[in-house]
């Protein structure tokens, strides 16, 4: 073959041929300007995803390699192009279909990679957003409104609470005062309008407890009015009697007005009450048991069908020494009537509860009117000096001590 000849024959590539996935092809053939005879197939062998070849190998037969756009390759009849023809102008060359592959798996990974990236971007939102979401639903279950609140009316609440605790009619007057001009003030103030109840429900109590007293005390000039009069033992007995017919008298004078005042009080309480039965469905804890007091409170005074159960609601709310919840079970078991087995328990109630909290006097005067009920005198007597020792502005307890002085003097 001539040396022309040799110059325009296209070489044959090697016998075996390796490539790697990631890799570059191996150099082993000049693609430009080269052309194959025509007929004779380009005999490559590569291995799958980089495998390594041996000799013994046959690896895998790839198809002839076509040179686009140089027209001597299986169009022409094999004419190469011409020599005047710029190499620039020649056939793009085409990549072996392994290294195709690996640059398109690489490109869908690249093309996956911002997918997962925004994948992951949206998952946070969502669990951001489902985070925030209940944390505005829980909102209410924990949020204390007394945050909502001035200082200054949540100093005021606490002030009059603490006028409350020493349970004579002036503090608590007081008290109910300052309560009114609050809740005026601020009237979703939940808890300043539960601890007006409370004080009115006690207010009641004490009326209610007044009366109690004129009835007793009337019974009892009553039948000192009979004895005198069946006895006829001394020569001025009818002049006694007729005393002691005046003072019933007074007594019954003094139990108009203040039945008339039980009445009116009681329906201001009443209605007062019902308004704090519509509570939200969740609310925070401080409010909850504010609420739950002041209608046990309430249920208790006025012998509510209900009294027993929320009494024990409120015990399931409030903390130690569970205070407000057994004054009002004692005040129901006055309020109702309740068997002797019922009254026994609210007296070793009370007692626990003076126990553990001394400056709370309400507890004494109600175990000073349990005793009463039980015929124990002295022990009413013990505890009533206890209420003047620790406030000597307590009238009611200065007038039940008065009774049971003056029962002790009759035979």
């Amino acid at each position: 073959m001539s040396d022309s000849a040799d110059a325009g024959a296209v070489p044959e590539l090697p016998a075996e041929r390796s490539t790697s996935l990631y890799g570059e092809a191996s150099p082993s053939t000049e693609l430009f300007g080269a052309a194959n005879a025509p007929g004779s197939p380009v005999n490559r062998k590569t291995s799958l995803y980089g495998a390594a070849t041996d000799a013994g190998s046959h690896g895998v037969d790839l198809p002839p390699m076509e040179l686009p756009g140089l027209g001597a390759l299986g169009a022409a009849g094999g004419q190469g192009p011409s020599a005047s023809e710029p190499s620039y102008r020649r056939g793009a060359v085409s990549l072996p279909p392994e290294l195709l592959s690996a640059n398109r798996e690489s490109a869908a990974i690249d093309a996956s990679a911002p997918s997962s990236s925004s994948s992951r971007l949206w998952l946070g939102l969502v669990v951001a957003a489902g985070v925030l979401l209940a944390g505005v639903l829980a909102y209410p279950a924990w949020k204390n409104r007394d945050a909502d609140m001035p200082a200054t009316a949540v100093t005021e609440k606490e002030r009059a609470s603490v006028l409350l605790r020493r349970d004579d009619s002036a503090s608590r007057d007081q008290a109910i005062q300052s309560l009114k001009a609050l809740t005026a003030t601020y009237p979703k103030y939940t808890e300043a309008q539960a601890e007006l109840v409370v004080a009115l429900s006690l207010r009641l109590g004490e009326l209610q407890a007044e009366a109690e007293r004129l009835r007793t005390q009337g019974e009892l000039l009553q039948r000192d009015i009979d004895d005198r009069a069946a006895a006829q033992a001394t020569v001025d007995w009818e002049s006694r009697v007729n005393a002691l017919k005046a003072q019933r008298e007074d007594v019954i004078k003094l139990g108009g007005p203040l039945r008339i005042e039980i009445d009116r009080l009681r329906k201001e309480v009443d209605v007062l009450a019902e308004a704090l039965e519509a509570a939200p469905e969740v609310e925070p804890a401080p409010a909850l048991a504010a609420r739950v007091k002041a209608r046990a409170l309430h249920a208790g005074v006025t012998a509510a069908p209900d009294a027993l159960a929320l009494a024990e609601r409120l015990r399931n709310v409030e903390g130690a020494p569970k205070a407000w919840s057994t004054v009002a079970r004692a005040e129901y078991v006055l309020s109702s009537g309740s068997p002797p087995e019922s009254v026994a328990q609210s007296v070793s109630e009370l007692e626990a509860l003076r126990q553990a909290d001394g400056t709370l006097l309400r507890p004494y005067v109600l175990g000073a009117r349990l005793a009463l009920r039980q015929k124990d005198p002295a022990a009413a007597r013990s505890l009533l000096d206890d209420v003047l020792a620790l406030n000597k502005n307590h009238e009611l307890a200065r007038k039940l001590l008065e009774q049971v002085s003056t029962s002790a003097r009759r035979p």
